[in-house]
């Protein structure tokens, strides 16, 4: 009867240290895949946040040729700064300016947005220039 206690090949299943060290690799797989999936929703959200710049710079481009390629006025571009700063957020600004003889306006828009991988803080200021012939 002794000799059975001692027979190691007649043990099934699995032991305890073999289904801990399974957990910890299941553990830091799932933490890699969380830390994939955050990088990818502000990835996301910073694609959102040029693609609104980017429709904002040719309404604003529009807007200079539907006005004849005069400036704006102060005001026109007050309301226009609000209603970027509403979509893009505190840090965005917005510049327009006439070039080559008022054939061409520069619509420039900056904003503020998440970075990861940048090393001030996890945001950097990313800008937008679009030349529109008038």
């Amino acid at each position: 009867m002794a000799k059975n206690f001692c027979n190691r090949k007649a043990q099934r299943g699995f032991t305890m240290i073999e289904v801990l060290i399974a957990v910890l690799i299941l553990a830091i797989g799932l933490l890699g895949v969380a830390g994939v999936q955050l990088v990818s929703m502000q990835q996301t959200a910073n694609s959102t946040l040029r693609s609104e710049a980017t429709m904002y710079a040719q309404s604003l481009a529009d807007r200079v040729r539907s006005n004849g390629g005069l400036n704006l006025t102060a005001t026109e571009i007050a309301d226009l700064k609000k209603q970027v700063k509403a979509g893009l957020g505190p840090g965005a600004d917005v510049a327009i300016s006439l070039k080559s003889g008022g054939d061409i306006a520069e619509v420039q828009i900056t904003w503020v947005e998440r970075d990861p991988f940048a090393a001030s803080g996890g945001t950097s200021s990313q800008t937008l220039t679009l030349d529109a012939r008038l």
